[in-house]
C-alpha cells in the first residue's frame, strides 16, 4: 500500500486495491519506487497475451492506471528530475513485454518521463465538469437542442435511483446480444462499489417499460458516467441525456468532478460535446515492440475496413 501520509491527491477509484483485485480477478502486480524511506509511486497493472504477446494494461472496466505519485515538495527542476527517476526505476523492474498500453488520469505528471524513455504518449479525449461550476451555467452551455431534449424526455420519463446494476445487465443483453461485457466481473465491481457508498444505477422508464440505464462510479474527487445502454426501439428522444444530467446532478451534490467517460463513436462523442464542456485530454501510454507494431498495424487496417463496410461499429 502506498504511505498515506505522501499521497498528493486521494487515490482514484481505479488504483485502489480492493478494484485491482476484483477487475484483475486477483492477477494484478505492481511496482512501488522508494525514496528516503518511503514509498513515492505505486504503478499496479496487469500481464495479459494480446495477438500472442505479453503486454502490459489495465484490468477490463479500468479506465485509468499509471503510476500514482507522492513524491516530496521540492523546487520544479528537482520535481520534474525525481519523476523521471522514478518513471526509469518502474520502467526498469516491468516484467518481460512486447507493448505496453494504459490510460492516466488528464493531470497525472509522468508524461514527459514516459516520453523520455522512448514511449509514445497518444491522447483520447473525455469531458470533465469542475464541481465549483453552478448547474445553471452547465444547463446554459448546453446547445438549445440538448436541453430541449432533455425537457422532452423529463416529460416522458420517469428516473429511477438504485442499488443493483441486474437491471442494466438485463438491457444490455436485450439490446445488444453481441455485446463484449463480462457481467459477472461487471456485477462483482458495481456491488463492491455500491457497499462503499461508491456506486449508484440509473433506471429511466416509459411507464412501466425500461428504456436507458447508467452506472456511475465514483471516488473522493471523480464521480464517472461509467456505463450505460438504451432501448433502441423506443421513441422517446434524449434518454440518454437525461440520465447524464441526472448524473451531473449526484456530482454537484457529492461536490465531485463529473467524467463523462469518454466515448466509443464518433456519433457519441458529438452527443457528449452538445453540452458544451471543453474537451479533456486522457493521455494513453504505449510502447511497442516492432514485431507487436506490426500485428496492431494489421488489425487496425481490419478494423477500419469492418468499419468502412459496416458503418459506426463501436469497438470501445
Amino acid at each position: 500500500m502506498v504511505d498515506a501520509t505522501l499521497i498528493s491527491k486521494p487515490l482514484s477509484i481505479f488504483h485502489q486495491d480492493w478494484w485491482l483485485e476484483l477487475a484483475s480477478r486477483g492477477q494484478f502486480s505492481s511496482i512501488d519506487i522508494e525514496m528516503g524511506g518511503k514509498i513515492v509511486s505505486h504503478f499496479p497493472f496487469i500481464v495479459k497475451k494480446k495477438l500472442g504477446s505479453p503486454v502490459i494494461r489495465m484490468p477490463k472496466y479500468t479506465r485509468i492506471l499509471g503510476p500514482h505519485l507522492s513524491l516530496p515538495p521540492s523546487k520544479p527542476f528537482r520535481h520534474e528530475q525525481n519523476i523521471r527517476h522514478v518513471v526509469e526505476k518502474t520502467i526498469a523492474r516491468l516484467p518481460k513485454h512486447d507493448g505496453v498500453q494504459f490510460f492516466v488520469d488528464p493531470d497525472n505528471e509522468s508524461l514527459l518521463a514516459f516520453r523520455l524513455a522512448g514511449f509514445k504518449v497518444m491522447h483520447d479525449f473525455t469531458f470533465r465538469i469542475m464541481p465549483e461550476k453552478p448547474l445553471e451555467a452547465v444547463w446554459h452551455d448546453c446547445d438549445h437542442k440538448t436541453r430541449n431534449l432533455i425537457r422532452t424526455a423529463e416529460k416522458k420519463l420517469s428516473v429511477q435511483q438504485a442499488g443493483d446494476c441486474e437491471r442494466f445487465i438485463g438491457l444490455v443483453q436485450r439490446e445488444l446480444p453481441h455485446n463484449h461485457h463480462d457481467f459477472p466481473l461487471l456485477k462483482a465491481l458495481f456491488d463492491a462499489a455500491y457497499q462503499r457508498d461508491q456506486a449508484m444505477a440509473l433506471y429511466a422508464y416509459e411507464q412501466e417499460r425500461l428504456v436507458s440505464a447508467a452506472l456511475l462510479i465514483w471516488d473522493e474527487q471523480t464521480l464517472y458516467f461509467w456505463q450505460s445502454a438504451r432501448c433502441h426501439c423506443s421513441r422517446v428522444p434524449g434518454m440518454t441525456m437525461l440520465l447524464i444530467w441526472e448524473a451531473m446532478k449526484q456530482a454537484k451534490k457529492r461536490y465531485l468532478i463529473f467524467d463523462f467517460d469518454g466515448f466509443g463513436s464518433v456519433r457519441t462523442a458529438k452527443m457528449l460535446a452538445s453540452f458544451g464542456q471543453k474537451p479533456v485530454s486522457r493521455p494513453e501510454i504505449r510502447f511497442g515492440t516492432w514485431a507487436y507494431n506490426i500485428k496492431c498495424y494489421i488489425i487496425d487496417m481490419v478494423k477500419k475496413y469492418i468499419i468502412k463496410k459496416h458503418g459506426n461499429y463501436d469497438f470501445y
